[in-house]
């Protein structure tokens, strides 16, 4: 996947333009021309897998309550959309495997991140393979979690699937850690990836993804993190991002 220029990542979808995480900012990724989505999952308490960034479905939703004492009944009545505006008021969580279903026609990557960061979810890699290859998409997924434990579990039971792994600190010669892991792929937040830390990774053979906090679009900016060597960029600006970087 490596080219001169970044591959663009849709971060939760087109999470700038509709509700994160929801079928509405997928298929808006799919619109604009993104490589690829990103997104968070988590397991309800009757096993599924469903799309959700945090833990609670408080922020993103009409509701409250903890995802892995809900069941997917119960996420089903929540609204995840009229938070962001009117138009998204049907808005609904989504089920992973509703989003392997929209995205399986397509040509676009799709970055897994298990959130295990509170709950380790046991089984979830099983179930998350599962699905990958019931949707033809193994060579088209990339796993990851600030959780690393979870990365090496998933990659032993699907060696086959590309890896990364998630980290917002400054770690000591990252390419070292992650080729001890037995992983691809660096996924830093882009100011944790200065030119030296990509150059070391790419002569390791490792692939760098780069992410932002907290993230405002600038021109200028952006156009910089476009140069900076990285093999994919996700952003919330992914319309943004392909017009500067398709440019004439």
């Amino acid at each position: 996947m490596r080219m001169k220029k970044p591959l663009i990542f849709a971060h939760r979808g087109v999470s700038s333009q509709c509700p994160e995480n929801t079928l509405a900012a997928f298929r808006r990724a799919i619109e604009v021309g993104a490589e690829g989505i990103e997104l968070d999952v988590h397991r309800s308490k009757d096993g599924q897998l469903v799309v959700c960034h945090d833990e609670t479905v408080d922020r993103t939703t009409d509701g409250k309550g903890v995802i892995q004492e809900m069941t997917v009944q119960d996420l089903s009545r929540l609204d995840a959309g009229g938070w962001f505006g009117p138009a998204y008021k049907e808005e609904r969580i989504p089920l992973l495997e509703e989003v392997l279903e929209l995205l399986e026609p397509t040509s676009l990557h799709l970055n897994i991140e298990l959130k295990t960061d509170y709950y380790f979810y046991p089984g979830i890699e099983e179930d998350t393979y599962a699905l990958i290859l019931a949707h033809g998409m193994e060579d088209r997924v990339i796993l990851s979690s600030f959780n690393h434990h979870t990365v090496v579990r998933f990659q032993r039971i699907a060696p086959k699937v590309r890896t990364g792994i998630l980290y917002s600190c400054h770690l000591y010669e990252p390419h070292k850690y992650a080729i001890s892991l037995g992983v691809g792929a660096l996924h830093p937040p882009m100011h944790l990836a200065p030119p030296e830390i990509i150059t070391i990774a790419h002569q390791a053979g490792l692939s760098v993804h780069g992410w932002f906090s907290r993230e405002r679009f600038d021109e200028t900016q952006a156009r910089g993190y476009l140069d900076s060597g990285v093999d994919i960029l996700i952003t919330n600006y992914p319309q943004e991002y392909l017009a500067l970087r398709d440019e004439k």
